[in-house]
């Protein structure tokens, strides 16, 4: 049997040096400059500039960096000094990482000689520079290194400075090849991969259902690929086949601070085929990607990763010219596994609001995510314009603003370079988050039948809950549906904004997800993301994929690397899960050991108990929730060996000891019996977490966890003080407390900060923080609490790996008397519902074959086996 691209080749269309990127990536030294002094890096661009990115550190080690109080400029200056552009940075939150700081430059600048300056004022600021130019010859599609000279204080120097300059990309590619058929076909095989994404029409018919193909990976490491059956595509006689390239991580384009368009492996779109035939006489016939295909720009004009698509209905038709044979991407062609991202029916508004004569927006009532459709009209030089948004201005209009990109966000548009009439409109190689749509129209544009077409991962559902309590119902939805807007490819932290792998917002909420959701292949896929991921030093990275921002290890986040793998086993029972992860594993958490200090303390950078009440990084500070997390990371990791067999896994487990002593030892406070940070005001999470990591002597237990209590109950009065993480774990060291009524009114409590707020507001998806002002209104790393929800709420808790023996334990709340959830677990759907009176409780209860339950409440204790069991409990 043949591989499925046996005999192609990767085309590709090479487009003009002025559309391309002007970049050096490689780093060999850093240049320092003290305040009053400057670096800079001559360079020539080809097109006009639409931002730029230059690659900085800061002074010391990366925690002292990141709360060191700096000012600095950087701007992009004429030969004569003139300024196009400048930005001042200043203050102590500051990300020091891979091609961080950039400048928009709106409007472009032209093409031309510049300079990139570096200024300090306060603090001693580095940028990264190669002692290599990088030249290589040019194919036409890959980036252009940076020509010029290395300045400091204006004096030349070896090298080249760490530089990324984007221009306006070119218009997407648009591949095809004519073939013929002998005869009717009788069966046919196609094998393709477009990258970044890719539509491929045969006989203008769309292939598959998959409309973001293929999802994101480390290009170096890994390309994915589908193959479809296409016999009832094709006919006998004359055929096409063509491919739609668009650009997505592989090719992106349009600047932002994680330097997406800086990744080692971008190049122009490319793409790859095989089609195989055998027609009803048994004749084979062979059509792959090679250069007797021909290109053109496609409708696309230009599609930048978090602007969006700008399309023209061109005058004339394509100019084809052969397509280019290019060399393969580095990463290794495997065939995709994960379930697609596909399109539900496309949606109308509830709500159409007319701005003025021109603008109308869209309310579709819920937070969601996919893009427009709409049937366009209108004379030559008409455009259409949608922003899509979450936000409204307080003139009613659509807001997407994102600081993190240069330019707007979240809009496309279409212009007409001909007369147009009943043209149906949808962008093809991206998606949108959204509540609202703001169609706007120049020139005698009509825009009929506006629908939203929502586009989501074809994930199984694999749970229910229902409760009495309407708020912790919500909570369950929203987290599922916050989730779904954020599964594309791989787990997202908001599909607008960044749009990134953010190893903890995952982590935190994967064990109530699997309640929700079949993750196993999704989750599956994004495990070998981490693998490729990994450093050589064994780090895991803080976004996964990463174009090469936050690829330090940060024990908060990283821990992904070992949390989710064991929250799959346990929820699947497949040790092949574990087993494939292993020397990850064991890697990662060596590399872990390394980066702690001898006295057991991380004192690197991490983001902490990201997000509490009106703080980013929590006042705490970075040290103790990297500490304590380590001990979770490190036994979590010896849990992994130990099931796999690995000699390693004790050492581990002694290792997790060791630093939970040395966070003991660092932050608890003998006088008060509490955890906590000298000059700092009571902590929930520094005290949440050694409570539920186990590490708190016995003799201490009573007081860290009344401190908690009395915390909760006499400072924010029934409110979460904590972050992101502490979250995570709040709620299961309340219970072990004995206190399952305050668990339920931190989570029910309808002022701010906490989940009844939101409740109270109408959301119908998770916000990013808690504060009034949370930018991202679909952000589901707070809807961690949920696990505690099914399972003390609902009343079901796994207790061995897939789902062999479960727990049936409900709380005893006056404020919920009953509660219903399902499962689909391994062994078939499991089941609990209950309620609660004056005479005690009532369950209904399904236990798989294969599995077993015990029921406890109040003193009772009921062991079940595989059935339905219906009984009630006395008081």
């Amino acid at each position: 049997m043949h591989k499925p691209f046996e005999g192609a080749s990767w085309i590709a269309r090479p487009v003009p040096a002025a559309q391309r990127v002007t970049r050096q990536i490689t780093r060999t030294r850093i240049d320092w400059v003290e305040p009053g002094h400057a670096l800079a890096q001559t360079l020539r661009v080809e097109g006009p500039i639409t931002a730029v990115n230059v690659d900085l550190v800061g002074p010391g080690d990366a925690a002292e960096a990141h709360g060191t109080h700096v000012r600095f400029t950087i701007a992009l200056e004429r030969p004569d000094g003139s300024v196009v552009v400048d930005r001042v940075w200043e203050g102590p939150q500051l990300v020091w990482d891979h091609f961080g700081p950039y400048l928009d430059v709106t409007p472009p600048a032209p093409a031309g000689d510049y300079v990139v300056v570096l200024r300090s004022e306060r603090g001693r600021i580095g940028w990264s520079a190669s002692d290599s130019d990088g030249a290589t010859e040019d194919d036409g599609i890959s980036p252009l290194p940076v020509v010029g000279t290395a300045l400091a204080d204006g004096i030349p120097v070896d090298g080249v400075r760490l530089v990324g300059v984007d221009t306006m990309p070119a218009p997407n590619p648009v591949f095809r090849r004519t073939f013929p058929v002998a005869a009717t076909p009788a069966a046919a095989t196609l094998a393709a991969v477009a990258l970044g994404t890719g539509v491929v029409r045969v006989n203008g018919y769309r292939v598959g259902d998959e409309m973001l193909e293929p999802a994101v990976t480390d290009y170096d490491k890994t390309v994915l690929h589908r193959i479809w059956d296409v016999a009832h595509l094709l006919r006998e006689g004359d055929n096409e086949i063509e491919i739609h390239a668009g650009r997505d991580r592989y090719s992106a384009r349009g600047g932002d601070t994680w330097g997406w368009y800086l990744a080692p492996w971008h190049r122009e779109p490319v793409a790859l085929a095989r089609l195989d035939i055998i027609d009803s006489t048994g004749v084979t016939t062979t059509v792959v990607t090679d250069g007797s295909w021909e290109t053109a720009a496609g409708p696309v004009d230009a599609e930048r990763l978090f602007r969006g698509e700008d399309w023209v209905v061109r005058a004339s038709d394509p100019s084809w010219q052969p397509a280019t044979v290019v060399s393969a991407p580095r990463g290794t062609l495997r065939e995709a596994r994960l379930p697609a991202v596909v399109a539900l029916p496309p949606v109308a508004a509830p709500l159409v609001r007319a701005l003025d004569e021109t603008r109308t927006v869209h309310d579709f009532a819920e937070v969601m995510v996919g893009r427009v459709r709409a049937r366009l009209s209108g004379p030559t030089g008409a455009t259409v314009r949608v922003v899509s948004g979450e936000q409204l201005a307080p003139d009613g209009s659509v807001v997407c603003d994102n600081f993190l990109v240069p330019g707007e966000a979240q809009v496309d548009t279409i212009r007409f370079e001909r007369d147009v009439d009943g043209l149906l409109w949808e962008p093809q190689f991206g998606y949108r988050g959204f509540r609202w749509m703001q169609i706007e129209t120049t020139g005698g544009a009509v825009v009929e039948q506006v629908r939203a077409v929502p586009l989501y991962a074809d994930v199984a559902r694999m749970g229910e809950l229902r409760v009495a309590e309407p708020t912790l119902e919500w909570i369950d939805k929203a987290l599922a549906g916050t989730f779904r807007n954020n599964l594309h490819g791989i787990p997202t932290d908001t599909p607008i904004y960044e749009k990134n792998g953010w190893t903890a917002d995952a982590h935190l909420a994967t064990e109530a997800l699997l309640h929700h959701f079949d993750l196993r292949e999704s989750f599956g896929k994004w495990m070998d993301d981490h693998i490729d991921a990994q450093g050589t030093d064994g780090s895991v990275p803080q976004i996964i994929p990463t174009p090469g921002w936050g690829r330090a290890t940060d024990p908060v986040w990283s821990s992904s690397a070992v949390l989710i793998p064991w929250y799959l086993y346990r929820e699947y029972g497949d040790l092949a899960i574990l087993e494939r992860v292993t020397p990850m594993v064991r890697s990662f958490a060596e590399q872990v050991l390394r980066e702690l200090d001898g006295d057991g303390i991380w004192r690197r950078r991490t983001w902490g108990d990201w997000l509490a009440p009106g703080h980013m990084t929590g006042p705490e500070g970075m040290a103790p929730i990297a500490t304590i997390m380590t001990v979770t990371l490190l036994e979590h990791a010896a849990l992994i060996l130990g099931e796999t067999g690995d000699a390693d896994a004790e050492r581990f487990r002694a290792e997790a000891t060791r630093v939970g002593q040395a966070y003991h030892n660092a932050w608890f406070d003998s006088a008060r019996g509490i955890y906590a940070v000298d000059g700092v005001d009571y902590r929930q999470a520094l005290n949440i977490l050694p409570l539920a990591f186990g590490i708190v002597p016995t003799a201490h237990i009573e007081s860290v966890r009344a401190g908690l209590i009395d915390d909760i109950e006499n400072r924010t009065h029934g409110h979460i003080d904590c972050g992101a993480v502490g979250v995570r774990h709040l709620l299961p060291v309340l219970s072990a407390a004995g206190r399952d009524d305050l668990a339920v009114t931190v989570l029910t409590t309808r002022t701010r900060p906490g989940w009844g707020a939101w409740f109270e507001a109408g959301e119908s998806t998770l916000l990013e923080s808690w504060d009034g002002d949370s930018r991202s209104r679909n952000h589901y790393f707070l809807g961690s609490v949920d696990a505690w929800i099914q399972q003390r709420v609902g009343g079901l808790r796994l207790l061995e790996p897939g789902w062999r023996r479960f727990e049936v334990t409900p709380v005893a709340d006056e404020r919920i008397d009953r509660a219903r959830i399902s499962h689909r677990t391994p062994l078939g759907d499991a089941a609990v519902a209950w309620q609660r009176g004056p005479g005690g409780w009532r369950f209904d209860i399904t236990v798989p074959a294969g599995s077993s339950a015990v029921v406890r409440v109040e003193s009772a204790e009921v062991e079940l086996d595989a059935g339905r069991h219906r009984f009630l409990l006395s008081n």
